[in-house]
C-alpha cells in the first residue's frame, strides 16, 4: 500500500511539474506574438507627443495586438465618435483625461477621467467630448478587431 501511494504522488509530481515550475526565465515568447517583453507606456507623454487639433479628427493608435486583445490609445477634441457597434470584439473604455459623454442604452452618459465603460459586442455606443479639454482615452478590444476596426456605424 505504501509503495502504491508513493508511485502515485511521484507520477503525479513528474506529470505536473512544469505547472509547479511557472515560466522560465528567459524563454522565448509564445508562439503567437511578436513581443518578446512587456511594454510600458507613459500616458502624459504619449498624448504629448500625438496631439489632435482642436475641431479636428479623434485619433486613437494601436499600441498592443496579440491574438487574444488590441489595445488603442485615443485622443479626441471634439467631433462625436458616431453611434456604432463592434461585430467581432468586447471593448472595455477607460477615460484618462477630459469630460466626455458615452451611449449608453439609449442615453448619453457623463464620463470622466477615471470611469471605465465595458461595452459587450453588438451593443449600440458612442463617445463624445464634453467642454474644450481633449478627451483621452485607452481602448481595449477582445479579442482584436476583425480587419483591424470591425466598427459598424449607425446611420
Amino acid at each position: 500500500m505504501k509503495h502504491g501511494i508513493f508511485l502515485t504522488v511521484l507520477c503525479m509530481a513528474l506529470f505536473t511539474s512544469s505547472v509547479w515550475a511557472g515560466p522560465v526565465v528567459g524563454a522565448p515568447a509564445l508562439l503567437d506574438t511578436k513581443y518578446t517583453q512587456g511594454i510600458l507606456v507613459n500616458l502624459d507623454d504619449w498624448f504629448a507627443s500625438h496631439p489632435v487639433t482642436t475641431g479636428g479628427p479623434s485619433r486613437a493608435d494601436v499600441i498592443f495586438s496579440s491574438p487574444r486583445a488590441q489595445v488603442l490609445l485615443a485622443n479626441n477634441s471634439g467631433p462625436q465618435i458616431g453611434l456604432h457597434y463592434h461585430q467581432s470584439a468586447d471593448e472595455i473604455i477607460m477615460v484618462y483625461k477630459g469630460q466626455g459623454e458615452i451611449y449608453i442604452g439609449g442615453e448619453w452618459v457623463p464620463v470622466k477621467a477615471g470611469d471605465v465603460h465595458i461595452n459587450p459586442r453588438g451593443v449600440i455606443h458612442g463617445v463624445r467630448v464634453v467642454g474644450d479639454a481633449d478627451l483621452q482615452f485607452l481602448s481595449i478590444y477582445s479579442p482584436p478587431q476583425v480587419g483591424g476596426n470591425d466598427k459598424v456605424l449607425i446611420k
